[in-house]
């Protein structure tokens, strides 16, 4: 009769890291967006925008070198909805 609570007890404690993982994921989903929406407001046509743990990689549609300035907007864009530092973001620049 003590093993079916602690069946429960690990079935429940399952469930809750399933709930945990699915809320990060959806909160890494709403960042993303939120990142890309707002990268797209500052003139790129394209932006996808991934988070992985605790790296960041960005895809922009951009010809050439990024500014030192553009580069700083994207990385305080990124870490201002992710808390992730510049050396945890990689952006690429696609033409």
């Amino acid at each position: 009769s003590s093993a079916a609570p602690t069946h429960c007890s690990s079935r429940s404690g399952v469930k809750a890291e399933a709930v945990a993982e699915i809320r990060q994921i959806a909160s890494e989903m709403e960042n993303e967006a939120k990142i890309e929406s707002l990268i797209k407001t500052k003139g790129y046509a394209q932006c996808v925008a991934v988070i992985s743990g605790e790296n960041v990689s960005i895809v922009l549609q951009h010809e050439g070198e990024l500014s030192a300035a553009a580069l700083a907007q994207i990385n305080a864009i990124v870490y201002e909805h992710t808390g992730i530092s510049p050396a945890g973001i990689s952006i690429i620049t696609r033409e």
